[in-house]
C-alpha cells in the first residue's frame, strides 16, 4: 500500500489509487490517440474531440478495472470474507482480501464474477452504442472490457482464469497442492507470453512479469501457511518479554536495546499494555520520555492463534514484533524472526 492515497469508499470499500496509475494513464490515452478504430480514435475529428475521447476513454478502463474488482470484493464480503481495499495501479486493479477463499465453489464464484462484470458492460457499453449515443466511444470502451474479461479467464494463476483453476482442482485435492498445480500453470503460461513479447511487443513481457511474480508469491504464501497454521503463537513465542515503563527515558532504552539485543519493547503500566517502542523511535529523541515517543495502537495477537495469523500481521502492519495478550494481559512476544527460524526449523525436519 506504499506509495497510494485513499480516493473514498464504495459499499464500505476503501479504494487507493497507486502513483503509478498516473504514469499508465497518460500513456493509454498516447495509444488510443493513435490507434484506429475500433480500439482508438485516430479518425476521429477535430482534433479536441480525438483528444478528449482519448483521454476519457483512459479514465473510463480504470473505472472499468474498479467495477471488476468491485464485483470480487462485495461478493468476498457476502461470503463472510473481510475486504482491506482496492487498489488500482499500473497493471490494473487488486482486490486485498484479508484471505483467500478455501472452499472451492467460493473461490469459483468470487473469481468468476469479475469476469463477468466486464462482460456485463461490455455488453451494455455495445448497447449503447447501438442504439447511436457516442457510438465510436462506447464501442471501443465495450472491445476492452471484452478483452478484459478474455484475459482474466486465462487459466493462468494468478489471474481470475487461474483461481477459478485452483477451485476446480481443490474438489479433487488439497488446497496447498492445487495452488502449487495452478501457480505453475501460471508461470508456463508467463514464460510463454515473454518470449512472445519480445517479438511482438515489450508490454507483454511486462505483463509476462507481473504474472509469474504473482504466481510465484501465491505459491509460496500457500507454503507457509501451511507450515504456520497448524503451529500455535504460544509455542514459539518469548514468554515473559523483557517490558519498559512510559516514565522511562529514550536513552535508557536504547542502552537496553545495547545490553538486550532486542529492537523493539512492550510498554506496560499497572499491568496493562499501552504501546510499544522500537529503536526508531528512541534514536532521535534520547532525552524524549517513553510515553512520548512510543507507538500507542498496538497490534497484538492471541496466544492461541496460529503462527500464520501472525506472519500475515505483521506483514499486513509492516512490523517487526507482536505482543502477545491473553485477557488484558501480556504474556509473551512473537517477532518476525520467531516466525523465519520456525519455517527453517519445520523446513529441516520435513527434509529429513
Amino acid at each position: 500500500m506504499e506509495l497510494s492515497f485513499s480516493i473514498g469508499k464504495i459499499a464500505g470499500i476503501e479504494v487507493r489509487v497507486h502513483v503509478t496509475l498516473f504514469i499508465i494513464l497518460p500513456i493509454f490515452s498516447y495509444l488510443l490517440y493513435y490507434n484506429p478504430y475500433p480500439y482508438g480514435f485516430q479518425d476521429v475529428s477535430p482534433e479536441s474531440l480525438r483528444i478528449a475521447l482519448s483521454i476519457a476513454a483512459s479514465i473510463s478502463l480504470f473505472v472499468a478495472v474498479l467495477i471488476h474488482e468491485l464485483s470480487h470484493s462485495i461478493l468476498s464480503m457476502k461470503s463472510g470474507i473481510k475486504v482491506k481495499g482496492i487498489i488500482l495501479f499500473i497493471f490494473g486493479g487488486v482486490s486485498m482480501l484479508e484471505e483467500m477463499p478455501k472452499e472451492p465453489n467460493k473461490e469459483i464464484s468470487i473469481a468468476a464474477v469479475g469476469p463477468l462484470s466486464s462482460l456485463a458492460l461490455a455488453a451494455l457499453s455495445y448497447g449503447v452504442a447501438y442504439i447511436g449515443v457516442i457510438p465510436t466511444f462506447f464501442t471501443v470502451f465495450g472491445n476492452f472490457n471484452l478483452i478484459l474479461a478474455i484475459f482474466n479467464l486465462i487459466p493462468a494463476f494468478p489471474l481470475d482464469g487461474g483461481r477459478i483453476l485452483r477451485g476446480l482442482i481443490a474438489k479433487r485435492t488439497s488446497f496447498l497442492r492445487a495452488t502449487q498445480i495452478a501457480a505453475e500453470t501460471g508461470k508456463a503460461f508467463a514464460i510463454a507470453m515473454g518470449v512472445l513479447g519480445l517479438f511482438t511487443s515489450p508490454w507483454l513481457i511486462l505483463i509476462a512479469l507481473f504474472i509469474y511474480m504473482g504466481a510465484s508469491e501465491e505459491e509460496k504464501v500457500a507454503l507457509i501457511e501451511n507450515v504456520l497454521k497448524k503451529i500455535k503463537i504460544a509455542d514459539i513465542m518469548t514468554p515473559n518479554p523483557i517490558c519498559v515503563t512510559p516514565d522511562m527515558k529514550a536513552s535508557e532504552v536504547l542502552e537496553m536495546m545495547l545490553k538486550y539485543k532486542h529492537l523493539g519493547y512492550p510498554v506496560v503500566e499497572d499491568g496493562k499494555l499501552v504501546g510499544i517502542v522500537t529503536l526508531n523511535d528512541v534514536a532521535k529523541a534520547k532525552d524524549a520520555l517513553v510515553r512520548d515517543v512510543m507507538t500507542r495502537e498496538v497490534v497484538t495477537i492471541g496466544p492461541f492463534d496460529s503462527a500464520f495469523k501472525a506472519f500475515r500481521l505483521i506483514n499486513e502492519y509492516r512490523v517487526g514484533r507482536l505482543p502477545v495478550v491473553e485477557d488484558g494481559k501480556l504474556v509473551g512476544i512473537v517477532s518476525r524472526t520467531d516466525l523465519v527460524r520456525t519455517l527453517e526449523i519445520v523446513g529441516a525436519i520435513g527434509s529429513e
